[in-house]
């Protein structure tokens, strides 16, 4: 029995390999995340792009004072065709009153934006994507304090950025925030001549997940925002093949432990 009670001993070993191998790699899948700002090459094909296009007026659109802008989420949040929500300001209080607008040139001819050095926003070929775009300024403070517009996803996404510029000397925020509104991470970007608008991307990425993302500055616009989801951890190749291997050897043993034990008997 003493035989036995032995080769007992030694076939549970495999079952410290194993939990020691999960472990190892549920520590590694529980590693902090590390802060990351990006660019558009960091997005690998399964994007979403919103370009804020086709947008008309209704009972959550409003007019504003020029033809070619529009005011979304007079009543409440907007979602736009992308799933991005549009959670503030709402109910947006208007263009001229710091609100957030769609600078939209499929739409009659009306204003145009004026970025001082960096030049006007005066038709489509001003705009990075399709016709239109998202913007604010600061009207009420003579374009001197930010202003801001907040955007939510409807599930966490593990990168987001945009195309941003603006007034000339100015420098744009965009403050990414968890589920939870935990801010992960801050990332800033200066504005540009309008002619390079469709260079100047800024983006963030962060593994724990991104639901909200903040964009800020004294008078800017964004196009282009750009989001992907955040995959389902798995498990890398190795520790699933080392949980396999002793999986094995655990049953190995077992087996041959049992015959042992019968031929004792």
């Amino acid at each position: 029995m003493a035989k036995s009670k032995a080769r007992v001993h030694r076939s549970s070993r495999p079952h410290s390999r194993l939990a020691a191998l999960i472990a190892g790699g549920l520590l590694a899948l529980a590693a902090p995340a590390q802060a990351m700002t990006i660019g558009t090459g960091a997005f690998t094909g399964s994007q979403v792009v919103e370009s804020f296009e086709g947008i008309v007026l209704g009972p959550n659109v409003g007019a504003s004072p020029f033809a070619n802008i529009i005011e979304p989420g007079r009543l409440g949040a907007y979602t736009f065709a992308s799933g991005v929500t549009l959670t503030s300001p709402v109910p947006n209080p208007g263009t001229l009153n710091n609100g957030a607008f769609i600078h939209d040139f499929s739409l009659p001819a009306g204003a145009s934006n004026n970025w001082g050095a960096n030049g006007a926003v005066a038709s489509a070929a001003n705009v990075p994507f399709g016709t239109s775009y998202l913007g604010a300024f600061d009207n009420l403070s003579g374009a001197t304090v930010p202003v801001s517009i907040t955007l939510d996803f409807s599930s966490d996404v593990l990168r987001v950025g945009a195309f941003l510029t603006g007034a000339a000397g100015l420098v744009l925020r965009m403050d990414a925030y968890s589920a939870t509104g935990t801010l992960l991470e801050t990332a800033t970007i200066s504005t540009v001549p309008v002619g390079s608008w469709g260079t100047n991307f800024l983006g963030i990425e962060r593994s724990e997940g991104i639901r909200r993302v903040v964009f800020s500055g004294a008078d800017f616009g964004l196009d282009g925002l750009t989001s992907e989801i955040t995959p389902v951890p798995e498990m890398s190749t190795g520790v699933l093949l080392g949980i396999g291997l002793a999986g094995l050897s655990l049953a190995g043993r077992r087996k041959r432990g049992t015959g042992e034990r019968t031929a004792i008997r």
